[in-house]
């Protein structure tokens, strides 16, 4: 597969029209992977998400405007078992996570190298907070590979949505910087019934660029601690 150009591929438009922006018009997260990694993160488990969020459990996929992100906020604050220091998301998207945690006061930094990422963040908090402002966040605007991350500085690290869309090229040698620098919550999640994800499978190629099944996951879970493992959401500890 010839080079991605994942600056203009992923641009407003693109984002604009991409999972999850049903729930962004709804005032929240997503509940059955966004706000499930951001759980996983704090040491809660699904099965708490859709006691609190019982629509959640036929459809994780479910939007609807019974519930804000202050709700979801407030499920966070009051059940977190494990408090994150540094946070980095990989692949920020329209920023929905980012402000999320930015909300909630931590250290976060967010990769994402859309061309539009600057002013899709900035609407994205209008439609969450719009009465409040959540804080200062670093961004990266890069692809991963670009970035020249120094893993070492985080102790959470999270992937909505995000590994299958990054070349194995890209992201492989990212990994192995990951394993040797950083120590805490690698998680990785998507909605669980895509998993396995194929190239090209629920999008085009160059969308869906890489294999992401159970023999990755097994990688990554091999020499460190396995929280999570549900279909496609993963939480180990490294």
């Amino acid at each position: 597969m010839p080079d991605i150009d994942y600056v203009n591929k992923y641009n407003k438009n693109f984002l604009d029209n991409s999972d999850g922006i049903q729930n962004l018009n709804c005032g929240q997260l997503k509940f059955g992977d966004a706000l499930a990694s951001i759980a996983y993160a704090h040491d809660i488990t699904y099965e708490q998400i859709i006691e609190r969020f019982p629509q959640v459990r036929a459809n994780e996929r479910f939007a609807g405007n019974e519930y804000s992100v202050q709700d979801q906020l407030d499920f966070i604050k009051s059940n977190a078992k494990r408090t994150p220091k540094r946070i980095l998301e990989i692949g920020a998207g329209r920023g929905e996570v980012t402000l999320f945690l930015t909300a909630m006061g931590y250290d976060v930094t967010a990769i994402e190298p859309s061309v539009d990422f600057v002013n899709l963040i900035i609407e994205t908090s209008h439609k969450l907070f719009p009465t409040t402002a959540v804080g200062s966040y670093e961004y990266i605007n890069k692809p991963i590979h670009l970035a020249d991350i120094d893993y070492s500085k985080f102790d959470t690290i999270l992937m909505v949505e995000s590994l299958e869309h990054i070349l194995a090229e890209h992201f492989d040698p990212e990994w192995e910087k990951i394993k040797a620098n950083f120590k805490g919550y690698f998680i990785v999640v998507n909605w669980k019934k895509y998993h396995p994800i194929a190239v090209g499978q629920y999008a085009r190629p160059e969308i869906h660029c890489r294999l992401v099944d159970d023999a990755l996951y097994d990688s990554y879970c091999e020499g460190h601690i396995t929280k999570v493992r549900v279909k496609s959401h993963l939480c180990i500890e490294i």
